[in-house]
């Protein structure tokens, strides 16, 4: 199993409103290389703003250390129209070429940013037809495109998540990320998995202590026993790519600074937990 590390994890702005990078990603491509990990998800917003001078020089960066992008994680916002569209498919638009330009083979979204049970007739209308403009889009740079379940999506339960397969079943080059999220408990999660299992090409990688919803070693949390997970999902054949996406030390304490070195040792730590676990 490939194992992948995110950048998300490596910017503390990841969920302001502006985004705006404390390193740019060709900064973080050394670091990231000399802990091990030689294959990414690149974070959207690590890309999307780049220049096609910038996209050139972190494709020589990543050469010389022999590193490839596997996957390039989205976040479009289907359910717009008029100039609000326009602006959000243009962002997609530059980052799908992006993710070809570097190599990627996985474009990961967020399908859509309206949860299942507020999703009206236009909404999923709007929804589907860009769905399928994307999935081919993607397709003729050689990409698959995965679909995240998470909650806030049309991913967002299993009924939604089958609805959703079935609406786009003659799409060939479709597929799902699995990651857990809130309100599963592991038996839970499990079965989510097994009824998508067939369709499952990444997964997310993340764990947290549920009082707190804080994000925690893969090994430490209790939102999902990835002690009873990988085997299950090993043990069911899973072949595709998995990424370490969040860990320990994200998101600072109050009055504490964020800490580069120590979120990719922890990413380190839970790259050891998993190769264990997994039995490589």
């Amino acid at each position: 199993m490939e194992l992948l590390l995110n950048t998300i994890m490596l910017e503390p702005n990841r969920w302001t409103a502006d985004k705006k990078l404390s390193w740019p990603l060709i900064d973080l491509l050394e670091p990231v290389q000399l802990a091990g990990f030689q294959q990414l998800e690149i974070w959207q917003y690590h890309i999307s703003n780049l220049t096609d001078e910038q996209v050139e020089a972190v494709q020589a960066r990543m050469q010389a250390l022999e590193m490839q992008v596997i996957a390039v994680g989205a976040y479009p916002q289907f359910h717009h129209q008029d100039s609000a569209a326009q602006t959000f498919a243009a962002e997609l638009q530059r980052t799908v070429e992006v993710s070809a330009s570097l190599g990627a083979t996985v474009f990961k979204i967020f399908p859509g940013r309206v949860a299942s049970a507020d999703a009206d007739d236009t909404v999923r209308e709007l929804t589907m037809q860009r769905l399928r403009t994307l999935a081919a889009d993607v397709g003729e740079h050689g990409m698959i495109l995965t679909l995240e379940t998470h909650g806030g999506t049309l991913c967002d339960n299993p009924a939604s998540t089958d609805r959703l397969l079935a609406d786009l079943a003659d799409v060939e080059n479709l597929a799902l990320c699995f990651q857990p999220y809130v309100d599963h408990d592991t038996q839970a999660t499990i079965d989510f998995y097994d009824s998508i299992a067939h369709r499952v090409h990444h997964l997310h990688l993340q764990n947290r202590l549920s009082a707190e919803r804080q994000t925690v070693c893969l090994a430490d949390g209790d939102w999902v026993d990835y002690r009873r997970l990988l085997p299950h999902v090993r043990d069911g054949g899973f072949d595709g790519i998995a990424c370490i996406e969040f860990t320990a030390g994200i998101t600072p304490a109050a009055g504490e600074t964020f800490a580069l070195e120590d979120v990719i040792g922890n990413a380190v730590s839970d790259r050891d937990f998993v190769q264990l676990v997994w039995g490589t």
